[in-house]
This record gives C-alpha cells, structure tokens and sequence, in this order.
C-alpha cells in the first residue's frame, strides 16, 4: 500500500460534538431552527465537524449553503451571507423567488441585483437595516423549502462588523423556523480586544445560541487518528505519547505532522506493515509553520511561485485569476494546482466553479508569511490589476490589495467606493473603518478633515462614542481651517452628543454653543434646528424645564422655516419631557406620542428609539403602569444596531420593576457589554446601577456593591433618579442601614421633580423630621403629585410618625396603584411597610397573611430582598 496523502478516514473524538449539531439539525427539520457556534484552536477540525455534519443534512434532504469570512484588513460587509447566498441563487429562479419574496425582494436587492431594482427606502436609515436583516431572513426560510436549511459561516474570527450583527440578530430570530446556522471560529484568536469576543461571551450568558467547543484530541484519541490513517489496530504508548504532546492534540497539525515524517522517511511502509524510526530519531519540525514550509520543498519552484500567488489572494481563488497573477499560462497552473493538491495544501472547493482553496487557513498563512516583503507587495499589485478588470470585483477587496500593494493613492478612490457601499447597507462601522485607514493618503487638507468627520459620523451611527470624539476632534478644526465653518459647525453637533454620551455634559455643552455661533447667523436650517434639540436636552437632563421647553419650541419652529421634517418631529420628544417635569404628564405623553408615531413614519430611526426610551424612564419613574405597557410593545422597533444599548436597557428596566429578577439581571449584563462595547459611558453608568440594582434585589450584595459606581461619578441632575433607590437597596441587601441613610442625605428635594427617587429616599431614612422637611421642598407639581411613589413616601412617613391609619392610607392606595400597574418589585417593598403600619393598627391578621404572599411571591421571582424585608417585618 502507498500512502499518497496523510488524511484521517474517520472523524475521531468528535461525536458528542457531532451528535450536537444532528440534534440542532433535526430540531430546524421539526421547525425549531437556532444557531450553533462552533469555537477551536487552527487545525482542531471545525470544517471537518461542519462538512460531516453537511453531508448527513443532504442525506436528510436539507438544502446546503456555505460561505466564509475574510481575513483581508478591509472585507465586504456580509461577506459570509453573501457568498451563502450568492451560491444558492445560482440556481435558483430568480423571477419565482422574487415573486414569493414579496417586498423583501427589493430590500434584498441592495446585495443581490438578480432580484430586481433596490427599494427606495432611506439609505442611513436604521430602520432600514432591520428591513434588510428580516429580508435576509425570509430568503433563507424561503430557501429552507419543506425540510431545513443549513447555513454553515466558516471563521467568525475575520467577521466584518455587519455581518457579527446580523448573525446576532439571527440568534433572536430562528426560532420557530426550520432554518440552522452553524458557524465556527477560532479560538485561538479571541485575545481580549477582538472584535468578537464580546459577542461570544453575550451568547455564552444569555444562551441564545448553543456554543460547541472543541477541545484537543486526548492521548487514546490521537492514537486512534494515527491507527485510521495507517490502518494498524494500536501504537505503541510512547509513540502515541509523543505524536500527543508534539501536536498538542490537534488533528491537523498531527496530520502534518504525520506527513512530515513520510516525506523524511521516518515512518516508512515494510513488509509486515507500518514502522517508524526510535522516536529520537524522528525529527519533528518545531512548529506547524516549519512543516507546512518544508512540504513545499517537494514541489517544483514553478509550482512554489504559482501557490505563494495564489495566498496572496486569499484563502480561496480560480483558475483564470491565478494565472495572471502568477502570469504563467493555464498548464502550468493546473500543474502546481495537481501538485499542490496531491502535497494536500490545497483542495478543490467547488466542482462546478473551478475554484480552489487552501486545505487549512494555516497553509495559506504559512505560505504568505514566508514570502519577502517586495515580492509580497508585487503580488497583491498584481492582484489589484486582475481585479480591476473583472466586472463582479467589490471596491473593499481591491482597495485592501491596494494598501497591501503599497499603492496607497489608488487605494483611497476605492476605499471610499467600499464605504459608501458600506453606509447603504447600514455597515456604518466598515464605513469608518475604510474612510478612516484611507484619510491619511489624501493630500488635500480639507478633503482628508472631511473624509475623517464622516468616519466619525459612522461611528456615532455605530454607538461607538469615543471613536467618534477621537476623529472630529482632530478633524473638525482642519474643516474649519478651511474655510468650512458651517459643515464644522454641523459635525460638532455630533461632536458634541458624543462627549455627552462619555459623561463630559461640561463639554458638549461648549461644542453646542460654538456650533450656535456658526449656524445662527446663516439662518433657519435643519442642523440648527437639531442644535436647539440638542440644548434642550441638557436643560431637561438638568431640570431646566421652561429653558427646555423655548428650545424644543425654537427647534419646530427653526424645522418649520427651514422645511426639516426630522427635527419638527424630534423636537415634541423633548418637549413632552419638559412639560411632565412641569407636571403636565397627559400632555407630555402625548407629545411623546407623536413624536414617536412621526419619527415611525418618517423612518428616523434614532428619534424613534429616543421616544421609546424616554417614554418609558418616565413612566416608570411615575408609576404610570398602563403608559408602561403600551410602551413596552414599542421597544421591538427601537434601533439595535451597533452597540447602542437602549434596547436592552430598557427592557431590564422593566423586568425589573415587574419582579422579573432573573430576566433583568440577563438584559443589564447585556446592556452594559454593549455599552463598553461601544464607549458609551453614560450607559455605561446607568446600566452597571441598573445590574447592582438587580443583583442587590437578589440579594448579591457584595457583587452589587463592587459594580455600584461612585456617587461622584454624577453628572447630569437626573442622574440622581437613576441611582437613589439601587444606592439604597444595594445598602439593605448588605445589612447597612447606615448605609443607605448616608446614601439619602446625598439626594436633594430638586431631583424629585418626578415623585422618584422620594420613594427611595422615605425607605432609606427612619428620620421622620428631617423626612417631613425633605418632602415639603420637592417641586413636584401638577399631576406628578398624583404619583404612587410620592403617596408611598407620605405612608412611609406617617408610618414613623405614629400615625398608623394615615400610614395605612397611603400606602395601601400606594400598593394598589403598583399592582395595577405591574410594578410588582415596588408591591413588594412598599407592603411590608403597609403590613408594618397595619400590625401597628391593629390588623394583624391581615398584615400576617400580607407578608406571608409577598415572601412566597418574592421568593419564588428571585427577589429575595423583598422575600427577607417581609419575612423580618413579620418577626417584629
């Protein structure tokens, strides 16, 4: 027997992974469909995992599509979709399949043009991103038929952002279709800055995806890979032993390993069967690189020259292509590609294509690596020349031969081609990325400042603060420098929002008056009228209401005059906002209504999402229940895009005020992962208060305690609301009553204007004197008077005051409106104090049973500070 190629017949040590990804499978066949990521070092064999796990899928009658991610520096958004997809549309009807997709087919069209003209809708749109992840979701349920798609994306690893997005929306999105994705990625890779990480440790706490991970092979499971390959029933212990610890258990590098030592001779075919040389005297090459380097010395220097051209394009490459690269004629490409493939470095990737790929990433790398710099450069020069001449080239792949070509001037036309494709698809990190590595090579002094503000623009779109203020802060005064003093103006709006959002409300507020100066002059126009939005928010976020109101006002007005739609709309958010803090809160949730149901209809993504979010703090923070549950539907068509954490915030924020310990703790830790993701500080901020809030309720005190951020770290007025009562609970859940009395000495009447945080500040404190004098300076007016949060402050009081009835009043129409409302956390707190005043009434038969629902309920929800107060109020 001649053994012509070292590749193991079997798969080995896999099958619990296996089995993994046939239940997944077998669960999309029963229209239970989901995502499995499959997670492993280089070479331990994910694509051999995924590829078994194909096959038995086409048994099965599942349709079969792949595609895989780049690992060029400047990749096409998508790319792994696209390629999925792209395959499967080859041989599809493009006009059946249109007409079954609906609508969705001119969403889709944006990436695929076989499906007819792009739809009209706006291109920086949030929205509208959503639109294209559903769309591409339709396609794929389409494409599933009457059993299930397999959708198998190779090397996350090298994921563009936009592609990492839409997998995640995928996770949110598969149930109940028969569609899988199964996806892998490197391990090895994920150093604690990789892009992916973060999304990877998502996935793991929330479990909405299942993760595989392969782990090396063990000591008896290399020896059995080594006994398939040679056909022999057992290894002796020490060359197993040895093959183990050399190849760290994984099955490519043994593979090579294995291939090495017959090339060297130094396992070799006898008579009897398979022997090898005294383990000293096999020489092993110190590491995979070596090896895959000395297995090219057995091809020809014609061959070696084809394949080093062929890693310069990349992982996968065709024939024609090649050749001119190369620039060797067709024989003698197919030459090296025989050869190659038979020294098992490459493979035939598809049959009908032409088209091959280099067996492991590895290979390629190797290959890559080893070649001298202005070769190297050469190389991908040429690259770039055979791509301009194809017609189906995309400008990202090409500006990235072009960077790695040293041809940096040819470079900046494409990259700018790449990220205006990039923004239309609502890829707005890939924007920033190609407009910002591609600004320096632009000579021009003005043109280079503007290309950097539009990629600080992207990354705001993205939620990715500090990039943002990173590039318009050096960019904006070269703009201005210039002579282009209103389009600087115009971008440190932005400028401005973001040093907000990184909790420098001292220096936004600078950039919006500089901004003032410029716009003001030049008249009535849309950006000056989202400058008036922009201060009227600060005065809100600092209960300067009636200066709120005159710029909300001024921002209508200004939109009115200038025929700006967005900012007329925007501008009755902030305007709803101010008028409940004046008490006016019918009015106010009407103008936040409308400025919702305008923002909807007008496809402004942000101003939608900013209505949503507002609409609910308030609500919650008033105690309005039914204002809460209709807004609560609403957070569905809040933009998730980037890492902007609105979503998940709000959500957590809910959970929690229902009682839904468990459900909240999930929703802030994802929060606070995609505001540290993004830089968003100031989210950042309100969801670690909001996760030690939770946890503090579930009575993890010294975790609350050490996520709690410190009371210095305030710094917009209404920052108090957000942190009083999680300040006060993450004391009780501790034992530290004086504690939580110091944390409400801290808060001051004027932050009450909404009812909360009073509430908090009467259960921290046992001071009725200096309680009764607090209450009397809060400005709450109006209707907010009619809050149950202040009406369970007043119960608290009366309370500690010895006026038991007046305590039972209170706090009972305070319990009730809470439990009409679902607030059922707040139910819980506020009637073991209602039970208190009642045993002091008189009623203890009914405060007994009271707190004996309130422990059970609370137990059971996790919440178990509420379960200990009300176990305690019962023992006194």
């Amino acid at each position: 027997m001649v053994l012509s190629r070292v590749l193991c017949p079997t798969l080995i040590g896999r099958d619990s992974e296996l089995s993994t990804l046939e239940d997944a499978l077998l669960s999309a066949l029963r229209g239970d469909g989901g995502v499995v990521i499959v997670g492993g070092e280089a070479g331990m064999g994910k694509t051999r995992l995924v590829n078994t796990l194909a096959s038995r899928a086409r048994t099965l009658g599942c349709v079969v599509v792949a595609g895989g991610c780049s690992e060029a520096e400047l990749s096409l958004p998508y790319l792994p979709f696209l390629e999925a997809i792209g395959n499967y549309l080859t041989t599809a009807d493009a006009g059946d399949l249109g007409q079954r997709l609906g609508p969705a087919a001119g969403e889709l069209a944006q990436l695929f043009p076989q499906l007819g003209a792009p739809s009209g809708s706006s291109t920086d749109s949030v929205q509208a991103k959503l639109r294209l992840f559903e769309s591409i979701l339709i396609l794929l349920r389409d494409a599933a038929g009457h059993r299930a798609l397999l959708v198998i994306l190779e090397d996350l690893q090298w994921a563009d952002p936009a592609t990492r997005e839409l997998l995640d929306y995928a996770t949110r999105r598969l149930r109940s279709t028969n569609v899988l994705i199964v996806a892998t990625y490197r391990t090895d890779e994920m150093h604690r800055k990789h892009a992916l990480l973060p999304t990877i440790q998502g996935w793991r706490r929330s479990g909405q995806v299942e993760l595989v991970d392969l782990r090396p092979l063990t000591p008896q499971q290399v020896a059995s890979m080594v006994c398939a390959i040679f056909e022999e029933r057992s290894i002796s212990d020490e060359f197993r032993d040895f093959l183990h610890e050399r190849s760290e258990g994984n099955p490519f590098v043994l593979e090579e390993m294995l291939r090495d030592a017959i090339d060297r001779g130094d396992v070799f075919r006898t008579e009897t069967g398979w022997d090898r040389k005294a383990v000293a005297e096999i020489r092993i090459p110190p590491n995979v690189r070596d090896t895959i380097l000395q297995r090219l010395e057995r091809l020809s220097r014609e061959d070696v020259a084809v394949l080093s051209a062929a890693s310069v394009m990349g992982r996968s490459f065709d024939v024609e292509s090649l050749a001119e690269v190369a620039q060797v004629d067709g024989t003698a490409v197919l030459s090296a590609l025989e050869a190659s493939v038979a020294a098992q470095l490459i493979e035939e990737e598809d049959r009908r294509s032409g088209g091959y790929r280099f067996r492991h990433a590895l290979t390629r790398e190797a290959i890559y690596e080893d070649l001298v710099a202005p070769r190297r450069q050469r190389l991908h020069s040429r690259v770039a020349d055979v791509m301009d001449s194809r017609h189906d080239r995309e400008p990202v792949d090409q500006a990235n031969q072009l960077f790695m070509a040293g041809r940096n001037q040819d470079a900046v036309a494409m990259s700018i081609a790449a990220a205006d494709s990039a923004l239309q698809g609502r890829a707005y990190r890939d924007a920033a990325e190609l407009l910002e590595r591609a600004a320096p090579y632009v000579s021009d002094e003005a043109e280079r400042a503007r290309m950097l503000c539009r990629a600080g623009e992207a990354y705001h779109y993205n939620a990715e603060s500090q990039s943002a203020r990173r590039l318009l802060e050096a960019a904006i005064p070269g703009l201005e420098k210039a002579g282009f003093a209103v389009e600087g103006a115009i971008h440190r709006i932005t400028l401005g929002r973001s040093l907000w959002e990184l909790m420098r409300s001292d220096l936004a507020r600078e950039q919006f008056e500089q901004a003032r100066a410029v716009l003001e002059p030049n008249g009535p126009s849309e950006a000056l009228a989202n400058l008036y939005i922009r201060i009227a928010s600060l005065s809100t976020f600092n209960a300067d209401h009636r200066t709120a109101i005159e710029f909300a006002r001024k921002a209508a007005k200004t939109a009115e005059l200038a025929g700006a739609n967005l900012p007329s709309v925007w501008s009755l958010n902030f305007l709803g906002l101010s008028e409940v803090g004046l008490g006016e809160v019918d009015a106010g949730f009407a103008h936040l209504d409308q400025s919702y149901q305008g923002a909807l209809a007008g496809g402004y993504d942000f101003q939608v999402g900013n209505a949503v979010y507002n609409a609910i703090w308030l609500a919650v923070h008033l105690g309005r229940g039914d204002e809460v549950a209709k807004w609560k539907e609403r957070i569905s068509v809040m933009p998730q895009i980037g890492f902007e954490p609105w979503p998940t915030y709000a959500s957590a924020f809910i959970a929690l005020e229902r009682g839904q310990i468990g459900e909240a703790i999930r929703f802030a830790q994802a929060a606070v992962q995609k505001a540290r993701e993004g830089g968003h500080k100031k989210m950042a901020w309100r969801a670690h208060v909001l996760l030690a809030h939770a946890l503090a309720e579930n009575l993890r005190a010294d975790e609350a305690s050490n996520l709690m951020p410190p009371v210095s770290s305030r710094v917009d007025q209404q920052d108090v609301t957000y942190d009083a009562m999680p300040r006060v609970r993450c004391c009780l859940a501790a034992g530290d009553f004086a504690g939580a009395e110091r944390e409400v000495r801290l808060v001051r009447p004027e932050g009450c204007e909404h009812g909360s945080p009073l509430d908090a500040v009467a259960e921290g404190t046992r001071d009725a004197k200096w309680l009764r004098e607090f209450i009397a300076k809060i400005p709450a007016q109006g209707e907010v008077l009619g809050s149950p949060r202040i009406a369970a402050a007043r119960g608290r009081l009366a309370l500690y005051e010895g006026r038991f009835d007046d305590a039972c009043q209170a706090l009972s129409s305070a319990v009730d409106a809470f439990e009409t409302g679902s607030f059922q956390l707040d139910a819980w707190h506020v009637g073991s104090a209602l039970a208190d005043a009642e045993f002091s009434s008189g009623q203890a038969d009914v405060a007994r049973n009271r707190l004996r629902r309130i422990a059970a309920d609370a137990q059971a929800a996790s919440a178990l500070l509420a379960a200990r107060v009300a176990r305690e109020t019962a023992s006194r």
